[in-house]
């Protein structure tokens, strides 16, 4: 898979849900542009996905749907791997004192 791409999600794109059951996660780092200026990125960001796959194009959908961006522009994929729940570091830190 060439990476990093870039892709303008359809805001009206199947929304993204959760599924806890989910024996897989994609988990990605991302960009995404906000049409009115800014963007934020993220890494090693975890979604469930269903089945053991999930195309580029399909994630930059879901991420803009699970984060609730409302003016996401355009969403760059930088890396994307498929994991099985559990068999990666999904722990929570500690909170802060």
């Amino acid at each position: 898979m060439d990476l990093p791409r870039t892709f303008h999600p359809d805001p009206e794109a199947e929304p993204y849900r959760l599924d806890q059951q989910s024996a897989y996660r994609v988990k990605s780092d991302f960009r995404v542009d906000f049409t009115n200026g800014g963007y934020v990125e993220a890494r090693d960001f975890l979604l469930d996905i269903e089945g053991d796959s999930v195309s580029p194009e399909r994630l930059a959908k879901m991420i803009v749907s699970a984060m609730n961006l409302l003016r996401a522009g355009p969403v760059t994929i930088f890396s994307m791997t498929i994991v099985r729940r559990g068999e990666h570091q999904d722990t929570v830190p500690a909170p802060l004192r």
